[in-house]
């Protein structure tokens, strides 16, 4: 299973559901809310198939009908620097 964290060149703000991050130095500054902020929160602390199905239920769901979405936006956070693959993980 594949697990992410944020990147160590990664600023990051979690302000009341609305998560900023900002891959340092040069940004651009990422503002994730709703559905994109709960996917970010979720994937940091899991296996991308356990925030699939967590996501999945807090919107209602089926987890077949999202992985690919929530793969698809963590592998776009992974190319802009917010995120990396975590190995050790």
């Amino acid at each position: 299973m594949k697990r992410v964290r944020p990147s160590d060149q990664c600023a990051v703000i979690d302000d009341d559901g609305v998560v900023y991050v900002a891959p340092l130095p040069d940004g651009p500054i990422l503002v994730l809310d709703g559905v994109s902020a709960l996917i970010w929160q979720t994937v940091c602390d899991s296996q991308i198939d356990d925030a699939v199905a967590y996501v999945a239920d807090a919107t209602g769901q089926r987890p077949e009908d999202i992985a690919g979405h929530v793969d698809a936006f963590v592998t776009d956070l992974v190319r802009r620097g917010a995120l990396v693959v975590d190995d050790h993980g």
